[in-house]
């Protein structure tokens, strides 16, 4: 895999306001689909197209991944309960799996994908904002390197 983008999922309703019964149900606010939409609109921009999209199951996530994949037709797309359940290692096994596509979305949730990343780039976790990602880089070493830390511009919910 040449390239990896980490992105937690956009901002979701508390389980309260989307009156759902469950965590794993919960879904985008209005303000989470634009920041989602934006991130992947800013990751297309940057010339990133992915081949692969996966997710977490869980709604909020696979919404993101979603509306990423508007824009990322040719995407194929998989959903692994490993980024909604962890653990950390799970995930790089996950990742560590996915050589046979060079350019990788995975959508997922904090804390988990922050320290997926941080391990990644031989750094301390990093904090993701909702539909914020990190995208990393391989040049044929064993580390990533890291190419972008993104935060989608705040705006306050509606």
């Amino acid at each position: 895999m040449k390239e990896l983008v980490l992105m937690r999922h956009g901002h979701a309703l508390t389980v309260r306001e989307a009156g759902v019964a469950q965590d794993s149900e919960r879904p985008l606010s209005p303000l989470g689909e634009r920041e989602a939409r934006a991130a992947a609109e800013h990751l297309s921009a940057a010339g990133f197209l992915p081949e692969l999209i996966i997710s977490s199951p869980f709604l909020r996530a696979a919404r993101t991944a979603e509306l990423a994949a508007a824009l990322f037709p040719a995407a194929a797309r998989e959903t692994a309960a490993a980024l909604s359940e962890g653990p950390v290692s799970a995930i790089l096994d996950l990742i560590g799996s996915l050589d046979r596509a060079e350019r990788v979305l995975v959508v997922g949730h904090q804390p988990l994908l922050g320290a997926v990343a941080g391990h990644l780039a031989g750094d301390g976790p990093f904090d993701l904002p909702p539909a914020g990602f990190v995208r990393l880089g391989r040049a044929g070493t064993a580390q990533a390197v890291l190419l972008e830390l993104y935060s989608a511009p705040r705006e306050a919910p509606l």
